[in-house]
C-alpha cells in the first residue's frame, strides 16, 4: 500500500523530470542554427522506493540522464571525406591556375603553342623566297616572341610555387592553433565532467575543431577513460600517426626556411615542416591528407623525375671539402638534368646531406660521372657514417621523389623543350653562314645572371657532352662557355648580337656575302618536324603533351573533387540524421512536455483536495 503523501512525491517527480524535459527540448529548438550541435535527450525511468528492504514500484519517474545523440563512426568517416575533398580542392586550385599560364589561353591568346607554331611559319616562309632583311628581322621577332613566353610562363609557374610555399606556411599554423583550441576544450570538459556534470555542448565545441582539422590534414581521434574509473579521460589527437594532441598539451608543427633547394628552379626559401617534438614529418606521405598533402605536391612534385646512382667513393678535394663520386646514374642527358646548381642536398643510407656545387665528367661511352662537393658543416661522426654508405656502394638520391606532377615537373618539362630545341637549332644555325659571309653563332642563348651576357654553348662531338661544372666560371677573355645546363626556361633568349643584327642570322648553307640560297635555313625550318628530337615527337608534339598533362590533370582533379564532395555531403546528411535537431519535431515535443508539465499540476492539485478532506474534514 502506498504512503498517504506518495502521490505528492510522485506529482514532484513528474513535475522536475518534465521540466527538464521542457529546457532541455528549448535548448535544441535556440541550437537549431549551430554548427556542430548535437541533439540532447533527457532519458527517464520509472523510480521505485525502498520499503523495508523491498523495492515498490509505481513511485513516479526520475531522470537518468541528459545524453548527446551522436555517432562517432560517422565523424570518422566525415573526416576522411573532408580531407580527401579538400585535397582535391586544392589540386583544382592550382592546376587550373597551371592551365592558365601554360596553355595557349582561352579565347585565342597567344602562349608557347601558339607563338612557337607562329615562328615555324615564319621560317617556312622565309626559306621559300629571297631572304630579304625584313624576313630575317620577322624570324627574329618571332624568335624573341617565343622566349618571352617562354619565360613569362616560368615565372608564373614560379609564382604559384612561392604562393603555395606561402600557403604551406599558413597551413601550419592554422593546424597548431587548432590543436590549442582542442587542448583548451578539453581541459575544460574535464574539468567539468570531473564533478559528475555534463560537457555535452563542449564536445560539440571540439568536435567541430576536429572536422576544421580534417580539412588540412588526415587526423585520427581516440579518447580513453581513466582504467579505475579515476581521473580525466585521456584525449588524443594523431596526424599521419603522429600525436599532435595529447589532453590539455600540443606537440606542435614547426616551419623553418630551408638552406638548400629540390630543383634548379625552386624558389628559394622553400618551407620544410618538422614536429616539435623531433618526430620525422613525411610531406610526401600518401597518409598525410588534405589541404597540405596537396600544397606539398604541387611545391614540389616532380613525378619521380629524381637523380639517382650508385656512391663510388669520398674523397677530398685541395681545400679539404669531401667529395662524393657517383656513378651508374639514371640521367645521362644534360637536357634531362634539373637538380640545383648549387645548395642542394643529396641522400645516401637515409641521411641527408648538403652539397655545395656538383662537376660531370662525361665518359667515353657518353654516361655521367658526376661529382658532388659536399659543404664544410659535416661532422666527424657524419663523415664516418657517409664514407661507409659509400664504400658499400649505397645509392644516391638528389633531391626528393615526390609522385604528382606539379610546378617542378611542369618546370622541367618547359626546360627540356628550350635545351632540346635550342641545341638542336644552333647546331644547325652554325653549320650555315649568315648573310656577311660569317658562319652562324649560337641563334638561341641563356642570360648569365652575374653579368647579362649570354653563354658560347659547347657542340657535343660524335653525339657526346662536354663535362662540366654546376657553376659556370669566365674564359679569360670574360665570356662564359660551357654546357646548355646553363640554359633554364628561366633565362632562355634570342643571342643578343642576332637580335642586335638579324643580318647574323645564317640563312645560307654557303658563304655568298649579300646573297641568299636558303637552304640553311630551309633545314632550320625542317626541325620543326623532326620526329625524333623529343621522346613524344615532334617539337609541336612535345608542347602539345604538355599542355594535355595539365589539361588532364586538371579534368581529373575536378571530377574527384565534386565526386568526394558528394560522398562527404552524403554522409554528413546521415550524421545530420543522428545527431542534426529537427524545429518541428523539437517544437511537437516542447508542447508536449508542457502539456505533461501542466498535468503533474493538476494531479498535484487532485492530491491537495484528497488530502485536505481525509485530514481536515474527516474528523469533523
Amino acid at each position: 500500500m502506498g504512503a498517504t503523501f506518495q502521490g505528492l512525491d510522485i506529482a514532484k517527480s513528474g513535475m522536475m523530470t518534465y521540466n527538464a524535459s521542457m529546457q532541455t527540448a528549448a535548448h535544441n529548438l535556440a541550437n537549431v542554427g549551430t554548427t556542430g550541435y548535437s541533439r540532447q535527450v533527457v532519458k527517464t525511468a520509472a523510480q521505485t522506493r525502498n520499503v523495508s528492504s523491498i523495492k515498490v514500484e509505481g513511485s513516479g519517474v526520475y531522470v537518468q540522464g541528459i545524453t548527446r545523440e551522436h555517432n562517432d563512426y560517422y565523424d570518422v568517416k566525415y573526416g576522411r571525406a573532408n580531407a580527401t575533398y579538400y585535397k582535391y580542392n586544392t589540386y583544382t586550385y592550382y592546376l587550373n591556375d597551371i592551365q592558365k599560364v601554360i596553355y595557349a589561353k582561352e579565347d585565342n591568346q597567344a602562349g608557347i603553342t601558339t607563338s612557337f607554331d607562329e615562328f615555324c611559319k615564319r621560317l617556312t616562309g622565309t626559306s621559300t623566297d629571297a631572304g630579304s632583311e625584313t624576313r630575317r628581322k620577322e624570324i627574329v621577332s618571332y624568335a624573341e616572341t617565343v622566349s618571352s613566353f617562354v619565360q613569362e610562363t616560368a615565372t608564373n609557374l614560379k609564382a604559384l610555387q612561392e604562393e603555395a610555399n606561402e600557403e604551406i606556411k599558413t597551413t601550419v599554423e592554422q593546424i597548431n592553433a587548432i590543436a590549442e583550441k582542442v587542448a583548451s576544450l578539453t581541459k575544460q570538459i574535464n574539468t567539468l565532467e570531473a564533478y559528475r556534470n555534463t560537457a555535452h555542448d563542449l564536445r560539440d565545441q571540439r568536435n567541430v575543431l576536429i572536422d576544421q582539422l580534417s580539412s588540412y590534414c588526415n587526423v585520427e581521434v581516440k579518447e580513453k577513460e581513466p582504467a579505475d574509473g579515476v581521473g580525466m579521460n585521456q584525449y588524443y589527437v594523431y596526424v599521419d600517426g603522429t600525436i599532435l594532441v595529447d589532453t590539455e598539451n600540443v606537440n606542435k608543427m614547426k616551419v623553418t626556411e630551408s638552406e638548400t633547394t629540390k630543383n634548379i628552379n625552386d624558389i628559394s626559401g622553400l618551407y620544410q615542416v618538422t614536429w616539435e617534438d623531433g618526430s620525422p614529418f613525411s610531406p610526401y606521405s600518401a597518409t598525410l591528407g588534405g589541404k597540405l598533402q596537396a600544397l606539398f605536391q604541387v611545391r614540389d612534385g616532380n613525378n619521380t623525375t629524381t637523380l639517382k646512382g650508385k656512391g663510388d667513393s669520398l674523397t677530398n678535394d685541395a681545400d679539404g671539402n669531401l667529395v662524393l663520386t657517383m656513378k651508374n646514374a639514371n640521367i645521362n642527358d644534360v637536357n634531362l638534368l634539373n637538380i640545383p646548381a648549387q645548395d642542394g642536398e643529396l641522400t645516401i643510407n637515409n641521411f641527408t646531406y648538403a652539397y655545395d656545387h656538383f662537376d660531370v665528367h662525361v665518359e667515353e661511352d657518353g654516361s655521367f660521372t658526376y661529382q658532388f662537393t659536399l659543404k664544410n658543416n659535416i661532422s666527424t661522426k657524419q663523415a664516418t657514417i657517409l664514407n661507409n654508405a659509400v664504400s658499400k656502394g649505397y645509392e644516391v638520391t638528389i633531391g626528393d621523389s615526390v609522385d604528382y606532377k606539379g610546378i617542378p615537373y611542369y618546370m622541367a618539362q618547359l626546360n627540356e623543350f628550350v635545351r632540346t630545341y635550342a641545341q638542336r637549332y644552333n647546331d644547325v644555325h652554325k653549320s650555315g653562314y649568315d648573310d656577311y659571309g660569317n658562319a652562324g653563332i649560337d641563334f638561341f642563348n641563356a642570360t648569365v645572371a652575374a653579368t647579362g651576357d649570354n653563354y658560347i654553348f659547347t657542340t657535343k662531338v660524335d653525339g657526346k657532352e662536354h663535362s662540366f661544372s654546376s657553376l659556370a666560371t669566365p674564359e679569360a677573355n670574360g665570356s662564359y662557355t660551357g654546357s646548355y645546363y646553363y640554359m633554364t626556361a628561366m633565362n632562355f633568349c634570342v643571342t643578343d648580337a642576332v637580335s642586335d643584327d638579324p643580318r647574323l642570322v645564317a640563312c645560307n648553307s654557303e658563304s655568298l656575302p649579300g646573297k641568299s640560297e636558303n637552304l640553311n635555313l630551309k633545314k632550320l625550318s625542317d626541325l620543326k618536324d623532326d620526329s625524333k628530337m623529343f621522346l613524344h615527337g615532334a617539337p609541336d608534339s612535345f608542347l602539345q603533351s604538355l599542355t594535355a598533362d595539365v589539361g588532364v590533370d586538371g579534368q581529373k582533379a575536378v571530377s574527384l573533387e565534386q565526386s568526394q564532395k558528394n560522398i562527404r555531403d552524403a554522409v554528413d546528411v546521415q550524421r545530420q540524421s543522428v545527431s542534426g535537431v529537427d524545429e518541428d519535431e523539437e517544437t511537437e515535443s516542447l508542447m508536449t512536455y508542457q502539456q505533461m508539465l501542466f498535468n503533474q499540476y493538476k494531479v498535484l492539485s487532485v492530491m491537495n483536495e484528497v488530502l485536505d478532506k481525509l485530514i481536515n474534514q474527516t474528523a469533523v
